[in-house]
């Protein structure tokens, strides 16, 4: 296992899905041992630790444990620590909730469905109603005419106030390509990019 370049990249999606215990296993002897190696860097270099789907990470065992050192420890390694959550509902009902939101001070807040879930952050970060309302109302890539980009609201806390600001990421042709999660596609991809010594000029010249 190879940490020492400027990114370390672990894909699980070749574990089957019915392989629960390999998987959670797996997960967790990354998360720890990446830990561990974050803590004898040098303090001076910054880090970051990007946990996907934190509420799916929260239930593998011993995860909820490597979140809360994570987020409540780490910060003086000066690692940045930074969760996605998709499924809000099952987040806002985990125990580590409070871990997370506690230990953060930026949002990037995607299009959400359901009023309360705004509202429920709102319980640890004062998010005036405009913001609220442009978060429901963010437009959906797949159904914009033209140009398609991804709409989001930045929070970040401060002392005085919070700075919010709605920006738009609009996605390269070479972030497109590796994205796309169609079948057909992604046979295609595989067969392309297949045998290439280096996968990013490969990208680059089948985007």
């Amino acid at each position: 296992m190879n940490l020492t370049g400027k990114i370390a990249h672990f894909e699980l999606g070749y574990i089957p899905e019915s392989a629960e215990e390999l998987k959670a296993a797996a997960a967790f002897l990354i998360a720890n041992y990446t830990r561990s190696h974050m803590m004898r860097l040098p303090r001076a270099l910054r880090k970051r630790n990007i946990f996907e789907e934190v509420a799916r990470f929260s239930l593998v065992p011993s995860g909820k444990k490597v979140l809360r050192e994570s987020y409540q420890q780490l910060r003086k390694y000066n690692v940045w620590n930074v969760a996605t959550v998709q499924n809000y509902e099952q987040f806002k009902a985990s125990d580590i909730r409070g871990a997370v939101l506690g230990n953060s001070r930026m949002l990037f807040l995607m299009r959400q469905s359901d009023r309360s879930d705004i509202e429920d952050l709102s319980r640890d970060f004062p998010i005036p109603d405009a913001a609220k309302d442009a978060v429901m109302s963010h437009p959906e890539p797949e159904k914009l005419v033209g140009k398609k980009y991804s709409q989001f609201t930045y929070y970040h806390t401060d002392e005085r106030r919070p700075l919010i600001v709605t920006m738009r990421n609009v996605a390269s042709r070479e972030m497109l390509y590796c994205a796309s999660s169609s079948g057909a596609h992604f046979d295609q991809r595989q067969k392309a990019l297949r045998g290439h010594s280096n996968i990013v000029e490969a990208i680059i010249a089948n985007a």
